[in-house]
């Protein structure tokens, strides 16, 4: 394949979000094949680190971290004399259009050269207006959520209002994506997200590590409390097994109370963010997700990528998309405590079903490696270049 030009649009580069960490595996991948990779960044975060190698050139549209406010309406706000509010909304105008410049002149840099523009996120899309219907400029709109869960913000809007007309709009989900083909979209497909890693170990080590795992960020959408609750329920009958959550966040405290109210401070554990997840899943027998909502949850993708079962609420399409139920997991309604708690219970107790589910984790993970997800995409570029946005 000749070398693509690709430029992955991101809200912040070095957040440590799903998106940023699917973006950084694709450019890897891509990278490694020769490929001019670069990043167009609408912000980034003060003094922290990237998933990205520092090989990867980053354009700040924002240099100074700016963050527009929301646009207002200016003639009623004439009419009543907020002279200062029409003020800051005249300023704000001018200065998000001077960067819809400098996002001009950073593609103009890759003169008639075809150029694929990956927007992991929606709301970078507001400065692409200018480049939008360029002959060499190819747009790929992705979302990385659930219908769902775009519909309770403002992302929502966003998606309708600019992913019309890119050259592709993809989705994490079938399910998700014939939501859009209803509302309109003639552009749309579907996209899986990779794994940064496969690696299979024999499903009898594993379970003799007896270590329950689960990951993200220490939220309430997250439903950790609930994880704490279901294992509570069931740790009397489940003798040496222990439970081990990843990650950071405002809910860490409070989870902490709750692990002590339960008296399992010797056996459920708060481990804080981990610069190795394959290590920790590696050293694990099954995962747990208990999320409130997803999209294609990376945390169950990676788990199974490890030859892990996984315990999960039923909280996304994406959810069935990447486990099949009864075969290398089990599912649970979202909230439901005494069900996620047995199904623990059941995995925990019955090795022979444990072996069955890892082996079968692993072999349906196949679908996620990133070889085959890059593959995909290739396919992909081939088949818009040389076309028009929205053809």
């Amino acid at each position: 394949m000749e070398r693509k030009n690709i430029v992955f649009l991101i809200n912040e580069f070095n957040n440590h979000g799903g998106a940023q960490r699917v973006a950084s595996i694709l450019t890897e991948e891509f990278m490694e094949d020769g490929h001019n990779v670069s990043i167009l960044s609408v912000n980034q975060q003060k003094k922290a680190p990237s998933y990205f190698s520092k090989e990867v050139p980053v354009t700040l549209i924002h240099k100074d971290n700016y963050r527009p406010a929301a646009a207002i309406e200016l003639s009623s706000n004439l009419k009543q004399g907020k002279f200062i509010k029409v003020s800051k909304e005249l300023n704000r105008r001018y200065r998000l259009q001077k960067q819809r410049e400098d996002v001009k002149n950073f593609f103009e840099a890759f003169g008639d050269e075809e150029v694929f523009v990956i927007a992991i996120q929606v709301y970078g899309m507001q400065w692409m207006q200018p480049v939008l219907y360029q002959n060499n400029i190819k747009v790929i709109g992705q979302s990385h959520e659930s219908v769902e869960a775009a519909r309770s913000s403002q992302r929502y809007k966003r998606i309708l209002s600019h992913y019309r007309q890119v050259s592709k709009f993809l989705l994490l989900t079938k399910k998700d994506e014939e939501h859009f083909k209803e509302a309109g979209f003639t552009n749309t497909g579907v996209m899986y997200n990779p794994s940064p890693f496969r690696h299979l170990t024999p499903p009898e080590i594993l379970y003799e590590h007896k270590k329950i795992v689960s990951s993200g960020r220490l939220v309430a959408g997250k439903g950790f409390d609930v994880l704490i609750e279901s294992f509570a329920s069931v740790a009397e009958k489940i003798p040496g097994w222990t439970l081990h959550i990843y990650g950071e966040g405002p809910a860490k405290d409070s989870l902490q109370s709750l692990i002590r109210i339960f008296d399992l401070e010797e056996r459920v554990f708060l481990e804080g963010q981990t610069e190795d997840i394959e290590a920790s899943l590696r050293e694990a027998s099954f995962f747990v997700l208990s999320s409130k909502a997803e999209g294609l949850p990376m945390s169950l993708i990676e788990a199974q990528s490890c030859a892990l079962p996984c315990v999960s609420t039923d909280c996304a399409p994406g959810i069935r998309e990447i486990l099949t139920e009864y075969e290398d997991s089990l599912i649970a309604p979202v909230g439901d405590i005494h069900l996620l708690g047995r199904h623990i219970k059941r995995l925990a107790e019955n090795p022979e079903l444990f072996y069955s589910y890892s082996r079968k984790a692993y072999e349906n993970s196949l679908k996620f490696d990133k070889k085959v997800i890059k593959q995909q995409w290739y396919k992909l570029f081939e088949e818009l270049g040389g076309r028009r946005d929205g053809q």
